[in-house]
């Protein structure tokens, strides 16, 4: 329970923290000052209950008359606190909810963790991320401030009803001026004032019962949104993937891996349902009767003539009320339950983000210097602790053209990967140049903005005028693209894919590029083009490439043949010849 409340804590205090923090704390204020005024309308609303009554007693017409005046007013002043109120908290829950996204994105993206946590790096990763940071962040919200109607509601509410807790009380203590008296198995009872001490009784057994019954279903709470999610993910795989899946005619196979998912929804589910069920045995029937038992229990004072009719109704909405209120566990436990799942899963997520390292391999990483990539005693590994690659001593000079060869599966992609800063499993010694870097991974990326964006990602679309973009999309042969109705990357053919990724370098211009399969999907002709324009834009930038094919429209191309991984040296001469177990190729 400590470890859990420090979680909250926690996390109240993010999103209380940052820009405007004051116009947030001025909003919590108001919303509090708005459910204090009610709490003082509902105590006039008792002592309405027993003039009303009383005069209907009476059939005193003029009071009668007045009271329903009383009673309107009573219930605008109501309505009028609540919408307020309401208001004013849902704009402050986007402001919480605004500072907890902005915290978690940043985990997330600070240090790589969204790629140093994802599946194919370790073992245990953070699961559906998304749903931590678009659905955990405005659940822990609404579970603070409030988010159903009716008696479950946030834990805000909950320290309101404390508040509250004491002025209802208070006037129970003032209404309960009559003893209970009965006779127990020979034995004269009496209980003084048994209005007020019946409340907390009847509510603590009722807490006790809840969280007997109530307590499985935190764990299966977490466990129904972990499934939910990840067959939400794979709908999602299934529509990014569409292409392939159709060429591939794979229907059949998706159609098994989307039913595996849903059984797994299922299974959880009826578990769900079933403690639901159990818990709502009791907790069903107790939400419909607590409202209505006090009339029930003040009855014996009515009855021995002790208190009015009226005074009958204004002590059993005093009990009401009381009752309520110390009830809020037991109506919102499923709510807390709920809470504690979503905040373990959001300690978690940034905890986990927050422990990358920002060179999470053993590599040795002076500070950027000079006109020469150094590599020196490097090894990359699998996450399964198998070698990939081992590169004792290699060289490259500003300027050059190196063509980086070798069978598929040698890690050229995984050595990029550490050169960049991405490989957590690499040991050794690498000295990066001074100057800007760009690499190009195989897959190209398409984010969901407009063409022109894409072309110059990752630069903010706005850095370059759009007829410098234009001119941009045309030289690498994608000006038929310019004016398409639906002005997105989407719809791109693979060629195209990686036409636009060159244009990217161009809009980049930096001094060492490093392209990765750049032009895998290219005829040879258009290849040339756009490796002799990438040349003539940049004429004293270093281009390192990884292919299985010679590249074209580069002259004095450096061909390093990287070895297996038996294979431990590797050792370019000083000029850029490389020696030893590494094939030369100059063209």
């Amino acid at each position: 329970m400590r470890d859990i409340l420090k979680q909250i804590w926690r996390f109240l205090r993010i999103a209380a923290s940052g820009p405007g923090k004051w116009v947030s704390l001025l909003l919590l204020v108001f919303v509090i000052g708005c459910q204090y005024a009610a709490i003082q309308v509902t105590v006039r609303s008792i002592q309405w209950y027993a003039d009303f009554y009383n005069a209907l007693q009476k059939l005193d017409v003029p009071v009668i008359t007045g009271q329903i005046g009383v009673f309107f007013a009573l219930a605008g002043a109501s309505a009028a606190l609540y919408l307020v109120g309401r208001y004013a908290r849902k704009v402050l829950q986007i402001r919480w909810r605004r500072r907890l996204t902005d915290t978690l994105v940043d985990g997330w993206l600070a240090n790589k963790a969204y790629w140093l946590l994802s599946p194919p790096l370790v073992e245990r990763a953070i699961d559906n991320p998304d749903q931590r940071i678009a659905e955990d962040c405005n659940l822990f919200c609404e579970f603070i401030l409030g988010r159903d109607e009716g008696l479950r509601s946030g834990v805000l509410d909950f320290v309101m009803k404390l508040v509250g807790l004491y002025t209802y009380a208070t006037l129970l203590w003032q209404l309960s001026t009559f003893t209970l008296s009965f006779n127990a198995f020979g034995i004269d009872v009496e209980i003084p004032k048994y209005m007020f001490w019946l409340a907390p009784v009847y509510v603590a057994i009722a807490v006790g019962l809840t969280h007997a019954l109530g307590r499985p279903l935190s764990g299966r709470l977490a466990e129904e949104q972990k499934r939910e999610a990840d067959f939400r993910s794979a709908l999602i795989h299934v529509r990014e993937n569409a292409p392939a899946i159709a060429l591939l005619r794979g229907e059949a196979a998706e159609r098994h891996l989307l039913s595996g998912g849903f059984e797994q929804v299922a299974r959880i589910w009826y578990q769900v349902i079933r403690r639901e069920f159990i818990f709502g045995l009791f907790q069903r029937p107790y939400f419909q009767t607590v409202l209505r038992i006090p009339i029930f229990i003040a009855l014996p004072g009515f009855l021995a003539g002790k208190v009015t009719l009226g005074g009958l109704m204004q002590l059993a909405n005093s009990f009401q009320q009381v009752v309520t209120d110390l009830s809020w566990f037991v109506f919102n436990y499923k709510f807390l339950a709920d809470l504690v799942a979503t905040t373990r899963r959001m300690q978690r997520f940034l905890d986990a983000a927050q422990s990358v390292p920002a060179d999470p391999a053993n590599v040795v990483r002076p500070a950027p210097a000079g006109d020469e990539l150094r590599v020196g005693n490097l090894t990359l590994r699998a996450p399964d602790n198998r070698v990939l690659l081992k590169i004792n001593d290699l060289t490259i000079r500003r300027g050059q053209t190196v063509w980086l060869s070798g069978a598929s599966g040698l890690g050229k992609s995984t050595l990029f990967k550490t050169l960049a800063g991405l490989w957590p499993y690499a040991s050794g010694k690498l000295e990066l140049p001074a100057g800007r870097l760009c690499f190009l991974p195989q897959q190209v990326y398409l984010p969901l903005v407009s063409l022109g964006a894409a072309a110059i990602y990752p630069a903010l679309p706005d850095s370059l005028p759009r007829p410098e973009i234009e001119d941009l999309l045309r030289k690498v042969g994608l000006g038929h693209r310019l004016g398409a109705e639906a002005d997105t990357a989407g719809g791109l053919s693979v060629g195209e894919q990686q036409r636009l990724a060159l244009a990217r370098v161009l809009a980049a211009k930096p001094d060492w590029v490093f392209l990765d399969e750049a032009t895998s999907a290219l005829d040879l002709d258009s290849e040339r083009k756009l490796m002799t324009l990438l040349r003539t834009e940049m004429p004293d930038a270093t281009f390192i490439l990884v292919a299985h094919r010679e590249p074209q429209g580069l002259s004095n191309v450096v061909r390093i043949e990287l070895p297996e991984a038996s294979v431990d040296t590797v050792t370019p001469a000083a000029e850029g010849i490389v020696q030893g177990n590494l094939a030369l190729r100059m063209g």
